[in-house]
């Protein structure tokens, strides 16, 4: 006789799966702010689910240093401070930039095609009004792609982890996307051309580029209203 297997059902696992990719890809996209508080029983409400798999997401999202608990057993999205942004930059640059320059190495023609159109996409949103969810989802498909294209998981959970803590900052740069400051719409297309080249330099110097933009923006955002307080 065989030995038993525990088993759980399928339908319960992808519940809490579901509900874990849906809050994830929310904080991702900056869709809570900083120092938003994220109650058990509202989620649940909110998704149409008992209260167990959104602990299970929280829980998770906290050990991903997304979410930081609170003595009500609820979660939140923690402050922003001048030292987490340049300790999350940092971490970024170096992590994401070198990922981009192995992923050079094996990106595929079919990946290069889909990160052109991502790319068209970015650039579009960022002359449109009211395209900036559209926008950041698509920056999103953009990044990941070529990430996953390096085949890194352990650089993979690294990335998703920063990107989880990065969201209430991109959150922050909403406003400047459709001003004056807003980043280049060509810096995406640089990319994908050098990766297409076979320049692993220059696509990770373009990355970075475009890591470093909403955050030196919050920075110097953050300095000028420090000096301004005096």
């Amino acid at each position: 006789m065989a030995s038993h297997i525990d088993i759980q059902p399928v339908v319960h696992t992808s519940v809490n799966e579901a509900v874990y990719c849906r809050l994830r890809d929310h904080l991702m996209r900056g869709d809570y702010a900083a120092g938003d508080v994220l109650g058990i029983q509202d989620l649940a409400d909110a998704f149409g689910t008992s209260a167990m798999p959104v602990r299970e997401a929280l829980r998770r999202l906290a050990a991903q240093k997304a979410l930081e608990p609170m003595k009500s057993r609820s979660m939140r999205v923690p402050v922003i401070s001048r030292e987490r942004l340049q300790d999350i930059r940092r971490a970024r640059v170096l992590i994401e930039g070198t990922v981009t320059g192995w992923a050079v190495n094996h990106i595929s023609a079919d990946e290069l095609s889909r990160l052109r159109v991502l790319a068209e996409q970015i650039g579009a949103s960022l002359n449109q009004a009211g395209a900036i969810d559209y926008g950041l989802e698509s920056n999103q498909q953009f990044h990941f792609t070529i990430y996953r294209a390096a085949k890194s998981d352990s650089m993979m959970a690294m990335i998703e982890s920063l990107w989880l803590q990065s969201g209430p900052y991109l959150r922050a740069t909403r406003k400047l996307m459709h001003s004056e400051e807003r980043p280049s719409s060509e810096l995406h297309a640089r990319i994908v051309d050098a990766m297409a080249r076979g320049d692993a330099e220059e696509a990770r110097a373009a990355m970075e580029s475009d890591i470093c933009w909403p955050f030196d923006k919050l920075l110097a955002e953050r300095a000028a209203l420090a000096e301004s307080s005096f």
